[in-house]
């Protein structure tokens, strides 16, 4: 087969799509025993096309010169990055098949990834499964996942050009099929370059069409039913027509135009038309079509979730049951994107209404019957490790919001009603970066150690699980019960929202205290100590090119400052490392809690979780940000001044730590943030002190708490 490379035992699996008959292979052709069809193979890459057809988002002699030099130069990243960067986010990031935990199946499935494109949701869940199908008409987005899919390691990838309305694939083929953002499509029969016709008139002539989109629709789900498994499954994913960001004011996500998808379709159609050039047929639908639609296609047991903000990367997907129960987490109150009477709208929006308004759906659906219920992959793993009964099937699973991109993991809640017990599951994304997962466990089991007995041991996630199974790198916690701050980084600093903070701020220091008194590990001579951290500062940041002479002076100003002091003894205490107040810090009606244990130390100086958790509301705040003054300017034009001295007394008074070291606090801090080697995986730019503004205005700060 020459640069094929094509899988004999693969051919023999496709058929005509046309007559279902037997293909036989005869140089780079493909050609029907029955009907005598023939079809090409371009580039190692069956072709079923009837006509040269081309759908993307770029031009296609920009696919052309980024599939030549990806293939030359054996690293499609870097040319990805330089030829169409503006989309790497559809391509690179792995958190775009987020949702493949949530899908009935097993590590030997053989999947369908229909309408693949790039490969955002193939090659992540090539992961997992036994063999995974990648199926487009576009033949140039189908070569670039081949050279990604090759030069990535993954051997179970196989592409096929094929519009998806007549399949090369025989009956009862697959035990899923994905159609992720692409059913609304399959009824617009023209080439589109989405860059040259988002929300622009088309020149072309629209063909005529034979049928509504809608029964276009249920034509290819009919298709897809055709080779899936009996028992086997559909997943779509796709934008609800009612969702809350089109009532919200923002435009459809096929047409860019506002309002269309909840009017009558005639209507949509003339707006189209007369703005567009062209008909509307990229239909959506609300809840309740979509349970239309798919029952007409041939599915049962249809289960719907929502998907928040959206079905490309979502934050949170949730059963569609349990959306009431989540609108503080999915209706974007402090987004700055959000429209001002969105967000007055939001506050005082039904939570019964948002599984209908619920921005995107994902479903899954049935083919026939199967013996054994069907549960999501992450219930039966959980299950195969023993934490839940095999006979237990009451249980619901919940994608919750975390750090998108490839180096973070895929976090879940997994609620089993019968004994109302809650885990929370943290999944790998990618595989090759399974050592932070691991990392981050064995951090959390030391914690647990050290807090086993004490009043706090509760406050933390106890580590249940960590390992692999069946190929997947999952850690299993104790679910936190609690909520997150109200003070956003969206939040403005006004005296009341400065009162709801300090209230935050004081029982977060309380915690910290109850933390650092528990992981106690020694006292050390304050003098000795530090000015042996201080050289080890200099050193590095000489090293790195950090320290110009004003650094180096106001290095040598705190070193003074200590050795003005008399002789103390200063704790040393485990470390949480990024005791974040936005993101790590939870509050319930128990109290504080601590999560995400990734840059835990057992031993360290006390005052870094301390300026983190004082500090980062302020540096991440917009009206900082937004601000030209100097921090300690803004501090005390917000009198933000007065709480961090009252702040630091609490400390002080709790921890029984001299108030003069106090004091020193977030210049040591600052100095220990600046200095630390950070894992691979973490940007330490994404610290706030660690920007070098930040560490020059921190670096300068002085209190004098003392009363």
């Amino acid at each position: 087969m020459g640069e094929s490379n094509l899988n004999i035992s693969k051919i023999d699996d496709l058929i005509c799509p046309f007559c279902h008959n037997k293909l036989i292979l005869n140089d780079n052709l493909l050609e029907c025993s029955k009907c005598k069809k023939e079809y090409k193979i371009i580039d190692g890459i069956p072709s079923f096309n009837q006509k040269n057809e081309y759908w993307c988002n770029v031009e296609k002699d920009k696919m052309d010169y980024l599939n030549k030099k990806s293939r030359e130069t054996g690293d499609w990243l870097s040319v990805a990055k330089e030829v169409i960067p503006e989309y790497l986010g559809h391509i690179e990031p792995f958190d775009r098949a987020d949702a493949q935990y949530i899908w009935p199946i097993s590590a030997n499935a053989r999947i369908l990834d229909a309408g693949s494109m790039w490969g955002g949701v193939t090659l992540p869940v090539a992961q997992h499964c036994g063999e995974i199908y990648a199926v487009d008409k576009t033949i140039e987005t189908l070569t670039f996942l081949k050279i990604r899919a090759e030069q990535m390691g993954f051997k179970n990838v196989h592409t096929v050009v094929s519009p998806l309305q007549n399949l090369p694939f025989p009956d009862d083929f697959f035990d899923l099929v994905v159609l992720n953002g692409v059913l609304e499509w399959v009824a617009f029969d023209q080439p589109v370059v989405l860059v040259n016709h988002w929300g622009k008139k088309r020149d072309d002539t629209s063909p005529q069409y034979s049928k509504n989109p809608r029964q276009m629709q249920v034509d290819v789900l009919s298709e897809l039913r055709r080779i899936i498994k009996p028992g086997g499954h559909i997943f779509v994913a796709i934008e609800n027509s009612i969702g809350y960001q089109y009532l919200a004011g923002l435009p459809d996500d096929h047409v860019n135009l506002k309002y269309v998808s909840f009017l009558p379709r005639f209507m949509a159609n003339i707006i189209t038309k007369k703005k567009l050039n062209c008909d509307y047929r990229t239909y959506t639908y609300s809840l309740s079509g979509y349970k239309s639609l798919l029952k007409d296609g041939g599915y049962n047991d249809l289960v719907f979730y929502g998907a928040f903000p959206h079905y490309i990367s979502p934050s949170e997907i949730i059963p569609i049951k349990l959306i009431k129960d989540w609108k503080k987490q999915v209706l974007p109150l402090e987004s700055p994107l959000a429209p001002s009477y969105a967000k007055i709208l939001a506050r005082i929006f039904p939570a019964n209404l948002l599984k209908s308004l619920s921005p995107s759906f994902m479903i899954i659906g049935k083919k026939g019957e199967s013996e054994v219920p069907e549960e999501p992959r992450i219930i039966r793993l959980i299950k195969k490790i023993g934490l839940i009964d095999e006979d237990e099937f009451n249980i619901d699973v919940i994608k919750v919001a975390g750090r998108k991109g490839n180096f973070h993991s895929v976090n879940m809640l997994i609620n089993i009603h019968s004994s109302d017990t809650k885990y929370f599951c943290k999944i790998c994304r990618n595989e090759k970066y399974a050592d932070i997962l691991l990392n981050e466990a064995r951090n959390l089991e030391k914690a647990n150690s050290l807090l086993e007995g004490t009043e706090i041991s509760s406050n933390i996630p106890n580590l249940l699980y960590s390992g692999e199974v069946e190929g997947i790198t999952i850690e299993v916690m104790t679910f936190i019960e609690g909520y997150y701050t109200d003070i956003g980084s969206h939040t403005s600093l006004d005296s009341s929202n400065l009162k709801k903070l300090d209230v935050d701020i004081r029982n977060s220091i309380e915690f910290l205290v109850k933390y650092q008194k528990s992981t106690h590990v020694k006292d050390v001579d304050m003098h000795t100590h530090l000015s042996s951290l201080l050289d080890e500062y200099v050193g590095i940041l000489d090293k790195n090119g950090d320290l110009p002479s004003e650094i180096s002076l106001k290095i040598d100003d705190l070193r003074n400052e200590i050795l003005s002091l008399g002789a103390v003894l200063i704790p040393l205490c485990a470390v949480h490392g990024d005791f974040d107040f936005y993101h790590n810090i939870l509050f319930s009606d128990e109290g504080v809690n601590a999560i995400d244990f990734e840059h835990f130390e057992l031993e360290g100086l006390p005052f870094l979780d301390l300026a983190t958790l004082i500090f980062n509301p302020i540096l991440m705040n917009d009206s900082f940000n937004n601000s030209d003054m100097d921090l300690m300017d803004f501090m005390d034009k917000h009198n933000i001044s007065s709480y961090v001295t009252d702040w630091l007394r609490l400390y002080s008074k709790l921890s029984g730590i001299d108030i003069e070291v106090v004091n020193l606090f977030v210049r040591l801090a600052s100095l220990e943030q600046k200095t630390k080697i950070y894992p691979y995986f973490r940007n330490p730019f994404s610290f706030p002190m660690y920007k070098n503004k930040n560490f020059l205005q921190l670096l300068s700060l002085k209190f004098d708490s003392k009363e």
